[in-house]
């Protein structure tokens, strides 16, 4: 292993230099060098340990913020709590909320937080396991052996939930160990309008004007938790040109890919994704506006269907920039000529693109033939599918049924959440209408759903009669396993028990043929730039915590000088700008208090920091890792950053902590919440 590291010391000086804030970095591997060469600051172990155990993962990204489990996101990754608690009489999305008091904070239903306690390199255990394997199909099955011997022997040693992660494409295999809570409550929201001013107008664009955050406090036997790390306030506000640092939960880049796996995603899979994107977005619009009411229900989804669209127009537009893939094209030439000078065995390059062509072959039928995205459909699909995959031993199940990963599983499925049948049968009769565009009327899968009825009046009759909107039927099933599931007359159980076999022959011909051959691949290629770089490059995202940095920064873009913060009074001027207009109105709370606010407070701002999505609620930190703001957001021009890095434009936008402060104290009559905030 000690030789897979070793690196020339000049490559090592010309990448320090050339890296600038780019990087989503391991604990493990922090940047301690970069950052001390470009911003004077000392990442010692302890405050290593400190930041990495006040992060917490609540589906996206979070921290620890006081003594008393008080946790920090965002209100868009509070959303979909937000939305589970609310009725058509208590709506918390338009209205807000505020706990005045502990007994007054509501349970997430499903809610979970975990914090990384610790992990270990355990990639010669895995990759000596693999190497025995005589074919893809046998290396596959000895892989998921491994790890989920790892997993399970760590967990019964240390009562930790454990996982084994991938990094460097599969070069790196790490185990790590969590702590996890499932009793999560909000504490405060704003209301929706106040988190997401602007609305679809303005997500990913700066100057921004949003007060995207909310407070959780985490739970434990019924009381509070004492976390052993948090995030204390700053002792004074974030300025232009400070060092800034974030912990979170990036999710994936493809930073690391080969251009022709680029190439596929630009071609073949981003403009199905963008389809099905528009033609969700198309539909939802139109249920919201049957009612207030429609418009409630529909809101969360609608919400997270638009941010992922513009997300995907804007990295869709980066691959499409020839400046980019001349980079990757100049890159990888680089790369190859390297590893051939190097002597090393193999065409991995020529192995990947065997692999991505097949994915290419099958591109409609992987994303069609599926039961929706947390659709009342997709939950009789993880009833169905769990039943039958815990039956069989970790080396041939589907990766998602892991016993590492079934325990979150089951907390979603026996989660008490309100369904609402009407948007469920018009986004089922929307995905098989969109399965039936794809794969043609003849397809196995539209066999199996339709069987020749009109989408919408097969959606609406199963809809109907089912009955997995109920939580005691789900935790019926859950408990009886295949037998009830077996026995069950529930319509969306019959039509999922029918899909199930389809998935699993699609799926496991995805994990052998395709993502096995190109994790082969990917670790030569690994192990090449481990030759050339050590861990001098960063590893692509994969959702897991990560620590990033730059600083607060302006940036001009067409000519147009952009400030590095936003206040309250921008704020104002912008709805007066559009007349108060939807989505420029200001939300109810803050007009009452207008005439009361102070314009010079902070609101929100930019810095260098490298992040992608999931890096939403991460906490931003100084020097010292006191927090100081709270990211949200990137602009448009940071998009392309799931392809490459650049600091010229591309910017994180993020809370000031002076805005949190103010709001709990100004607008929201939360002050024993700012109190708490400070007290620390």
């Amino acid at each position: 292993m000690k030789q897979r590291y070793a690196y020339l010391s000049s490559l090592m000086v010309f990448a320090m230099s050339a890296f600038a804030d780019e990087g989503m970095w391991t604990f493990d591997n922090p940047p301690s060098a970069l950052v001390q060469q470009r911003y004077g600051s000392t990442l010692s172990p302890a405050l290593l340990e400190h930041l990495q155990q006040s992060a917490v993962n609540f589906g996206a990204s979070a921290s620890f913020v006081s003594k008393d489990g008080l946790m920090l996101t965002n209100h868009h990754v509070a959303m979909s709590c937000i939305d589970k608690l609310s009725t058509a009489e208590r709506d918390l999305q338009k209205k807000g909320y505020v706990a005045k008091k502990t007994s007054d904070e509501l349970k997430c239903p499903g809610g979970m937080a975990r914090v990384l306690i610790s992990s270990d390199d355990v990639s010669e255990v895995v990759s000596t396991a693999v190497a025995a394997g005589k074919d893809d199909v046998e290396r596959t099955a000895l892989r998921k052996t491994v790890i989920a011997d790892l997993e399970s022997n760590c967990k019964q040693s240390t009562a930790l939930q454990c996982e084994v992660v991938s990094l460097y494409h599969g070069s790196l295999y790490h185990l790590y160990r969590f702590k996890e809570w499932n009793d999560v409550r909000l504490a405060f929201a704003p209301e929706y309008q106040a988190a997401f001013f602007g609305g679809d107008a303005d997500n990913f664009v700066y100057p921004r004007f949003a007060l995207d955050f909310a407070l959780f406090r985490v739970y434990e036997h019924g009381k509070p938790v004492t976390p052993k790390h948090y995030l204390k306030l700053a002792d004074k506000p974030i300025g232009e040109g400070d060092a800034v640092f974030v912990m979170g939960h990036p999710g994936n880049t493809d930073r690391l890919q080969t251009l022709a796996q680029l190439k596929a995603l630009r071609d073949i899979n981003m403009p199905i994704q963008l389809a099905s994107a528009k033609m969700q977005q198309q539909l939802l619009h139109a249920f919201s506006k049957r009612s207030p009411e429609a418009t409630r229900q529909a809101l969360d989804v609608l919400f997270g269907t638009e941010n992922w669209q513009k997300a995907l127009l804007g990295e869709y537009a980066a691959l499409k920039d020839p400046l980019l893939i001349a980079r990757k094209e100049a890159d990888e030439a680089k790369f190859r000529q390297a590893y051939q000078e190097k002597g090393l065995a193999g065409d991995p390059w020529a192995d990947i693109d065997a692999a991505t062509a097949k994915g290419i072959a099958k591109a409609k039928e992987f994303w069609a033939v599926s039961y929706g995205h947390y659709t009342l459909f997709d939950k009789a699909g993880k009833l169905v599918e769990l039943a039958f995959e815990r039956q069989l031993p970790d080396s041939v199940r589907l990766s998602a049924y892991r016993d590492a990963r079934i325990t979150a599983l089951e907390r979603q499925l026996r989660a008490d959440v309100p369904i609402y049948k009407e948007l469920e049968a018009i986004r089922l009769a929307a995905g098989i209408n969109e399965a039936l565009d794809l794969l043609g009327e003849n397809h196995p899968f539209i066999q199996a759903t339709l069987g020749g009825k009109s989408p919408i009046v097969w959606a609406e009759a199963v809809v109907k009669k089912s009955h997995i909107n109920e939580v005691k039927e789900r935790v019926r099933l859950l408990e009886g396993g295949v037998k009830a599931i077996e026995a069950s007359e529930d319509p969306l159980i019959k039509i999922a028990l029918a899909v199930y076999p389809l998935r699993r022959e699609l799926l496991k011909f995805k994990e052998e043929q395709i993502e096995t051959p190109i994790k082969q691949a990917a670790e030569k290629l690994g192990q090449a730039r481990f030759a050339l770089y050590g861990k001098t490059l960063p590893p692509d995202a994969t959702g897991t915590l990560r620590l990033s940095y730059g600083k607060a920064a302006a940036y001009t873009s067409n000519g147009i000088a952009t400030p590095w913060k936003t206040t309250f009074g921008g704020l104002l001027a912008r709805a007066d700008g559009f007349a108060s207009k939807v989505p420029f109105d200001l939300a109810e709370t803050i007009a009452q208090k207008r005439s009361k606010l102070d314009p010079r407070t902070a609101l929100n701002f930019v810095s260098t920091a490298d992040i992608i999505g999931g890096n939403s609620g991460s906490p931003v930190v100084n020097s010292k890792g006191e927090w100081v703001g709270l990211i949200f957001d990137g602009n448009l021009e940071s998009l392309g950053g799931r392809f490459v890095y650049t600091d010229e434009t591309a910017r994180a936008l993020s809370v000031d902590a002076q805005a949190i402060l103010y709001s709990l104290d100004q607008v929201y009559a939360a002050p024993h919440l700012a109190k708490e905030l400070r007290v620390n």
